[in-house]
């Protein structure tokens, strides 16, 4: 005949099992996927400029996430599949993402004209520029902070 478990049984795997839940959270945050809507110059000076990047970042968890610092590297496809870093750097501004929702981020990215030839030479040669994004994103949702990486490439037009 079996004996029936002690009721002490469950409650000594409750302390395993929350340790496991809750550091395994992050397995439920999935990435959002970040593309260029959007560029425009808005400022030039002698060697360097000011330009908006318009970013679609689309959230597909099923909460929403405070954004606390987004890290982005920019690359543009030169001749011969070399590419050139355009921009690197990172924006601390605190951006809500609803979940399951697409929202506009903008982005004030320094640059050196030096890096815009290539994309000027890339748009000239072909009438496109093929770019490439990754970073990381800082955010905050239910189960704390977490980093989420992010990389995208696309095709820009003008």
């Amino acid at each position: 005949m079996k004996r029936p478990l002690p009721l002490y049984a469950p409650r000594s795997l409750v302390l395993p099992f929350l340790v496991i839940l809750l550091g395994g959270c992050s397995l439920f945050y999935r990435s959002p996927s970040v593309a260029i809507a959007d560029v425009r110059v808005v400022g030039l000076g002698f060697t360097s400029g000011t330009a908006e990047i318009v970013l679609e970042v689309d959230n597909p968890n099923f909460f929403h996430l405070e954004v606390r610092e987004f890290r982005y590297l920019l690359e543009v496809e030169g001749r011969g599949d070399q590419w050139s870093r355009l921009a690197e750097g990172s924006s601390a501004e605190s951006i809500r993402l609803p979940r399951r929702s697409i929202e506009r981020v903008t982005l004030q990215v320094p640059f050196e004209y030096e890096a815009v030839g290539t994309a000027i030479r890339s748009w000239w040669d072909t009438g496109a520029m093929n770019y490439r994004v990754q970073g990381d994103i800082l955010a905050r949702g239910p189960a704390g902070q977490v980093d989420l990486p992010f990389r995208s490439s696309g095709t820009m037009t003008p």
